[in-house]
């Protein structure tokens, strides 16, 4: 036996590759190591492990011995062969195996239990980090790890406080309870000196328990931990104050009674001395209701868990100062695992036994596919919530009130996140000359456009002219529309978004993204007329039409005053109801009429329908590329419009695609006279 040589301390788990620590250089210092069939070798409780009776009869020194063992064990981890291989358990891990019993007994050996210790154990190491956020499928045991992390932190020193919040006060107390549980399970001499409470209710404090004075008039003390943990109400303040080590926020993506968002913000405060970070935190969730606050909320702090974003805008940590990690359903899977704690993902083409020397015939991979079968579109996506194989999976939205195809824009979402990172660019539209008649796209990591894709160089700021008017000359097969706002401030807390598209139409000499939105703007620039000023810059550098609502004027103002009056859009054909050709004077779309608003969802409707969402007869996928459109269309309520200022401008840019129908397209001049080019706007 000898250590294998193709162990790689380097490992990758989610979005993070780390080093594991060096393995010990002897062989026989790995568990398991005399064992010279590898087909034996794996996962059982070391056989080191001491009974009560065994522990207690042992000397002092014996004794102290055995704990120091296990004790650097706890901290410091653990090693062991597994058929032919070796592996690295982290102290948590160990605990987790070795002494933390749960209703079932002892965990078993999950590759992707082990997967996330190792995470956690390297968000412990940044200075920076407060913990991890995790998702997963639902009794995954998640909770019984969390149980365990927290109870081996809070012992292992002293003074240390660990605090417990869940979605209501009695999840809280059940969490607790669960601890409760397990801590009355462990051998005795793994039990620090407690309070003497058999069944505490609240909090479980290791302290010095009372005695009484002996004549003298003293009372003894020994060392003793003076560490404690307690939960707390689901309130966000419960713990505002107050000193944590550790802080455990089980189901964020179910908690409903508040803002899971603003209760980490006071909780992380919980954790910090000045500058630094004295505290670890975990939290974790199956996202059940993600219309609900829950789910939208825990949305919110998985973005702001992305360090690779952070890492871009010259961030040292995330946001929030968590990792995240997502572990999709197939791995842990119960009844998928083999004796080896391997997942068994695909369909075996081999015999694989379980622990229990059952034979594992299917793939949880198949077995998740194949109970998704026939679902209606409700409990499809409670179905992929429960066991997500995608963090969008773990989002999903039902959409139970949706206008929309929520089940093609879902699958659109998941599509759109197979593209390289590259394939949509931030930036932003400034002018190229000071008499503002150019305009060029500037990358950026902060820019306040989202650009799918742009005209050749030959087909950009491209004008036509008559009698010194400035009109754009694309407009044939490129459209804008926008929701756009007047006021710096607003009478309510909520302040829309400024929404911009432009919608790109079949061209065939440039056919890409055909029928598809090619640029996106979602923003609220604190002065409306630098919100007005971007739109009109990408539509001179697109040389397009915008066709913007007129219920808020200060845009097509803001044209006007810039000489580019005519990049505003005359109301489409489709739009008019009775009388409105003869009774509107100003360009643009009044969108106070019933009519016109069932118009255009029926449009978006048609346009889903036809281009969004994967289509099985020829094995292809749509062409709406932004995902922040997609989401705001699952969520879309005809009766709140204001709500949805992305389908908004999207509506208005598709609407008014249907302005000019070519029947030709010619080459154009960087310059052309309405003359030339009229035969082009005719229906």
């Amino acid at each position: 036996m000898e250590l294998p040589i193709d162990f790689n301390r380097e490992v990758t788990v989610g979005e993070y590759t780390f080093n594991l620590p060096e393995p010990p250089k002897n062989y026989k210092d790995i568990y398991g190591w005399n064992k010279k069939d590898i087909l034996q070798q794996k996962w059982e409780r070391p056989n080191d492990i001491l009974g009560e009776k065994t522990f207690w009869n042992l000397d002092d020194a014996s004794q102290i011995k055995f704990l120091t063992r296990e004790m650097n064990r706890r901290r410091y981890g653990f090693w062991f062969y597994n058929k032919g291989k070796i592996e690295y358990l982290t102290g948590h891990n160990y605990f987790f195996l070795v002494y933390w019993r749960i209703p079932e007994g002892f965990a078993y050996f999950k590759k992707s239990d082990q997967k996330f210790f190792w995470l956690f154990d390297y968000s412990c190491s940044l200075e920076w980090c407060y913990g991890l956020l995790q998702l997963t499928q639902r009794r995954d045991g998640k909770t019984a790890r969390s149980c365990c992390i927290l109870f081996n932190i809070t012992t292992l020193n002293d003074e240390n406080i660990a605090g417990i919040q869940s979605k209501t006060n009695g999840d809280s107390k059940k969490i607790f309870k669960k601890i409760t549980s397990s801590w009355k399970k462990l051998e005795n001499y793994m039990k620090p000196t407690d309070s003497g409470d058999t069944d505490p209710q609240k909090d479980l404090r290791f302290e010095e328990p009372g005695k009484r004075t002996t004549k003298g008039g003293n009372k003894s003390y020994k060392h003793v931990l003076n560490s404690s943990i307690n939960y707390a109400p689901s309130t966000e303040t419960a713990y505002d104050g107050d000193r944590l080590t550790f802080y455990y926020d089980d189901e964020i993506g179910k908690t409903l009674e508040v803002n899971v968002y603003d209760r980490w913000l006071i909780v992380k405060e919980c954790l910090t001395v000045g500058k630094k970070v004295v505290g670890k935190s975990l939290h974790t969730s199956t996202v059940e209701e993600m219309e609900g606050k829950g789910g939208k909320n825990c949305f919110i702090m998985w973005n702001e868990c992305d360090l690779a974003e952070a890492v871009k805008l010259g961030r040292k940590g995330t946001q929030l100062g968590l990792l995240r990690y997502f572990k999709p359903a197939v791995e842990g899977l119960e009844g998928f695992v083999d004796e080896y704690g391997h997942d068994v993902i695909d369909n075996p083409t081999e015999d694989v036994y379980d622990l229990d020397g059952e034979l594992i015939t299917q793939g949880s991979m198949v077995f998740i596919k194949e109970a998704r079968i026939g679902l209606s579109r409700n409990a499809l996506a409670s179905h992929k919530r429960k066991y997500p194989l995608t963090i969008n999976e773990a989002f999903y939205m039902d959409g139970k009130d949706s206008s929309f195809d929520v089940v093609r824009l879902n699958d659109q979402i998941e599509h759109n996140d197979t593209f390289p990172e590259s394939y949509i660019v931030k930036g932003n539209f400034v002018w190229d000359d000071i008499a503002q008649t150019k305009v060029r796209f500037i990358q950026t990591e902060g820019g306040r456009f989202d650009v799918l894709w742009m005209p050749k160089p030959d087909r950009r700021n491209l004008t036509l002219s008559f009698k010194g008017v400035t009109k754009p000359s694309n407009c044939f097969w490129l459209s804008g529309g926008v929701d756009p706002y007047d006021h710096k401030y607003t009478t309510s807390n909520k302040k829309s978004n400024g929404a911009f598209y432009i919608f790109k139409k079949m061209n065939f000499e440039d056919p890409e993204f055909a029928n598809s939105f090619v640029c996106q703007y979602v923003n609220r620039p604190a002065n409306p007329e630098d919100f007005w000023d971007d739109i009109l810059k990408a539509c001179v550098f697109y040389g397009c039409e915008v066709l913007a609502e007129t219920n808020k004027i200060g845009i097509v103002n803001h044209f006007r005053m810039k000489g580019r009056y005519l990049y505003v859009m005359d109301r489409p054909a489709i739009t008019h109801v009775k009388n409105s050709k003869t009774k509107q004077k100003e360009r643009g779309l009044p969108m106070n009429s019933a009519e016109v608003r069932q118009a255009l969802m029926e449009l978006m409707e048609i346009y889903i329908s036809e281009n969004v969402g994967y289509f099985e007869e020829d094995d292809s996928y749509g062409r709406m590329y932004f995902n922040k459109l997609c989401k705001c269309l699952i969520e879309f309520k005809p009766d709140k419009w204001t709500d949805y200022d992305e389908f908004v401008g999207a509506v208005l840019a598709l609407v008014a695609s249907t302005r000019y129908n070519l029947k030709t397209i010619e080459e154009s001049k960087t310059t052309l006279t309405i003359s030339d080019t009229v035969r082009r706007y005719r229906n």
